[in-house]
């Protein structure tokens, strides 16, 4: 039961925050509209619609911006990526086998050994 009441009594003080913040904002906003009646050739419900349509367009362009997911960079990406780029440039950049190591017979191994024939005996 404690629980639901205290869960009660945070939905009320989150509400009335609220208000009181659309209500500063609303007596804001009327504020600016008779400023814009006083400036210029308007009545304060037209000023008080420009300065609303303004107020939207601002709040609209900041939640944008903070909304906006960062692009991820190059290089915080993943790392084994990085690595195998290196391994295949490494790769395409060896230089060509050359003509007389390539009819080469062993072509880098070593021939089977034979085994040592000692000098012949005469008979």
């Amino acid at each position: 039961m404690r629980g639901l009441l205290a869960g009660l009594l945070v939905a009320l003080i989150i509400s009335t925050v609220a208000l009181l913040v659309a209500t500063i904002g609303a007596v804001g906003v009327a504020a600016i509209g008779l400023l814009l009646n006083r400036w210029f050739d308007l009545t304060q419900w037209q000023g008080t619609i420009i300065a609303l349509a303004v107020t939207i367009g601002l709040g609209y362009l900041v939640y944008k911006l903070a909304s906006q997911v960062p692009a991820e960079q190059p290089w915080n990406g993943n790392p084994d990526e990085w690595e195998d780029d290196e391994e295949e440039v490494a790769e395409v950049e060896e230089p060509p086998i050359v003509p007389w190591r390539r009819s080469r017979p062993t072509q880098g191994e070593l021939p089977p050994e034979k085994p040592a024939t000692g000098p012949k005996k005469p008979k």
